[in-house]
């Protein structure tokens, strides 16, 4: 028996190495392709080789073709691995022999392990003669080698177990292939569906500020697309080898349990088809309630339409995949149960709905943090400068609080059906208990100016907001000026002095600017770069409105050459604004031409007040600037108060 155990081990060997020593070699090349002939066509040439910079790590190099292959070869190494047992002849075959199943599996599934792990090995000591050949060790460190050969096969090793685990629930192989995928993004898809359909039951969910809190973790694969960008953590690494180790030994565990006839059968055992079909089928309800309720302005009505017609599609299918013919449609006992849980659960959500209504109250709040957009929490290398602080004073959290209280009462008028401007209010409230309340509403841009003005206008917000002041002085490298428009023209402070001064006469302007003037003028005239070193850049606005500002840059001789100046402008062409959501500039200065009454302002000092009291949002009047020696039109607006008086005239 013991000669026989070798001759069959060897034998297994040699038929594991036919069926899928191909994905090894094919691996294999990719990774050279990818990786080591990337790094000799680079730094081979010593007349270019300064030209690079020290990377990050190496999945810098054609990062796409070593994500492919990572998230591709596993699963396919897996998959073919274990044809076997979807096939009957070659299960019944395989099983009758004098050896126990858990040696057969742990045979195959090492050996298959090690047909990935060599590629790595193999690419790695690659990577160390050319590092060493080429002394490469300005630009990536042996460190750097051992990171990328250890996250790879890690990924490598999740990735495989995973489809050999799933490849013990089905009996047809290209199944396994796709539900290998499913199940390794399902963490992340789940999370994503139910975030986002729980912002259609629960008014202000903040489903967009969660999405954006390194979901891509969730998933392996959705992580080996970032590697290129963001370090793979310890903590990771630990959570990854501990759910390989699980899911090779529940694999062992079920193929123990397998029945050879399972092969050709979608799932493998009985028990599990239940679990399966209503899976599916809530999987595709949430997908079918986002795909409406993402339509612009769709009603709650809609939204229980696309749970519907989902619920129904993903019933059937799993039904049509378990009874493999599409004569399932009498089966409606199962669906209808499930119809009735649903409503129910919606039901209560929707009766109840304390949720929406929850504002903390001024005892318990501890702090309040207010933005336009929950995107300013994403983790990014300047984020002391970029996310804002949160407010603390005591007026300044009533009146955010005020404006809560509005955004709820108003809960029908926002998410009226019609096509008006609007804004995003993300609010989260520290409370003094260590509690959270954090909330995200889209509201009607022009219904809460009075409500937003006495918070933007505060001290405290503008100091908690603005990057500027933020930043030390003594650290900017470099404060340069740049005009917004169609001239490319600059100005680049770099003497400390110069800097300190504009930076300071900017605080002044931005406290002494009001509401409407930092609504009205936002991004216009200039934008401003501070160089804080290296390739940290923060940037904020010089806008009209910075009186302070502004002088000094005349007096220094600098404003004409940070600015479009009429010298710039061939003529500006004025016409009422007719033209309602038309954002094709070209079609505007076309449309505006043909109108009989536009007005033509050619005159430099006309032409300046233009280009000085116009901005970006739609107004009553449309401006169209024509640049000298250009084709394109700048389109941008005059609201009623911006209006000089020789416009008002000229269209009474």
């Amino acid at each position: 028996m013991p000669l026989k155990t070798s001759l069959l081990n060897k034998e297994m060997s040699i038929q594991i190495f036919r069926s899928t020593g191909w994905i090894s070699v094919i691996y294999f090349i990719g990774l050279l392709f990818a990786v080591p002939l990337a790094m000799l066509m680079m730094y081979s040439d010593a007349d270019n080789i300064n030209q690079y910079r020290e990377v990050k790590s190496l999945f810098y190099y054609q990062f796409p073709i070593q994500a492919v292959l990572l998230v591709a070869v596993p699963i396919l190494m897996a998959v073919f691995l274990f044809r076997y047992l979807h096939v009957k002849q070659a299960a019944d075959m395989m099983h009758s022999l004098p050896v126990k199943r858990e040696t057969i599996y742990h045979h195959y599934a090492l050996t298959g392990l090690v047909f990935l792990i060599l590629p790595v090995v193999f690419i790695s000591l690659i990577i160390l003669v050319i590092h060493t050949a080429l002394d490469l060790n300005s630009f990536f460190t042996l460190k750097d080698i051992v990171y990328w050969a250890g996250v790879t096969i890690l990924i490598n090793l999740l990735l495989y177990t995973a489809g050999v685990f799933i490849g013990m629930m089905t009996g047809i192989s290209v199944v396994q292939a796709v539900l290998s995928y499913i199940f390794l993004l399902f963490p992340l898809g789940i999370i994503v569906l139910i975030l986002l359909n729980v912002k259609f039951l629960f008014y202000g969910f903040p489903s967009d500020y969660y999405l954006n809190n390194e979901i891509e973790k969730m998933s392996p694969i959705s992580y080996a697309f970032v590697l290129d960008a963001k370090h793979f953590e310890w903590s990771m690494m630990l959570i990854y080898a501990i759910f390989s180790l699980l899911l090779y030994g529940l694999a062992l565990f079920f193929y123990k349990k397998r029945n050879t006839e399972a092969a050709s059968e979608a799932i493998a055992f009985i028990k599990m088809r239940s679990i399966f079909k209503y899976g599916m089928t809530f999987c595709m309800m949430l997908a079918g309630g986002m795909y409406f309720g993402l339509v612009p302005y769709s009603s709650f009505g809609w939204i229980l339409f696309g749970y519907g017609i989902g619920s129904i599609f993903g019933y059937y299918i799993a039904e049509m995949l378990f009874q493999k013919t599409w004569r399932v449609f009498t089966q409606f006992k199962g669906l209808a149960m499930y119809f009735a849980a649903i409503i129910l659960i919606v039901t209560l959500t929707r009766v109840l709905g304390v949720y929406g209504d929850k504002v903390p109250a001024q005892n318990e709040v501890k702090s309040v943090l207010l933005s336009d957009s929950s995107n300013v929490f994403v983790s990014d290398m300047y984020e002391k400068y970029l996310i804002p602080k949160p407010l603390k004073e005591k007026n300044s959290i009533e009146a955010v609080r005020k404006l809560h209280l509005r955004i709820i009462k108003e809960q029908k008028v926002n998410q009226a059906r019609q096509n008006e401007e609007y804004r995003v209010a993300f609010l989260k409230y520290q409370l003094k208990d260590g509690g959270q309340v954090i909330r995200e509403y889209r509201i009607k841009r022009g219904l809460y100016e009075d409500l937003y003005k006495p918070i933007y206008e505060s001290t405290e917000y503008k100091r908690s907001t603005n990057p500027i002041f933020k930043v030390e002085e003594k650290k900017v490298k470099a404060f340069t000026i740049m005009a917004n428009g169609q001239v490319f023209k600059r100005v680049t402070i770099s003497k400390k002095e110069d800097i300190k001064k504009a930076v300071g006469l900017l605080r002044e302007d931005i406290l002494a600017e009001s509401y409407e003037d930092s609504t009205y003028y936002q991004n216009r005239v200039s934008s401003i770069e501070m160089n804080m070193g290296g390739d940290q850049i923060i940037n904020t606005e010089m806008k009209p409105s910075y009186l302070k500002t502004t002088k000094w840059l005349k007096e220094k001789g600098w404003l004409d050459q940070s600015k479009i100046t009429s010298d710039d402008i061939d003529y500006v062409l004025v016409a009422k604004n007719q033209f309602g959501d038309i954002e094709d500039s070209m079609r505007i200065s076309k449309e505006v031409e043909k109108l009989p009454d536009t007005l033509k302002v050619t005159d430099s000092d006309k032409v300046e007040y233009c280009l000085d009291h116009t901005s970006v949002r739609s107004g009553s009047y449309v401006a169209v600037f024509n640049y000298k020696g250009s084709n394109y039109p700048e389109v941008l607006y005059f609201d009623d108060e911006h209006a000089p008086n020789f416009i008002k005239k000229h269209f009474k």
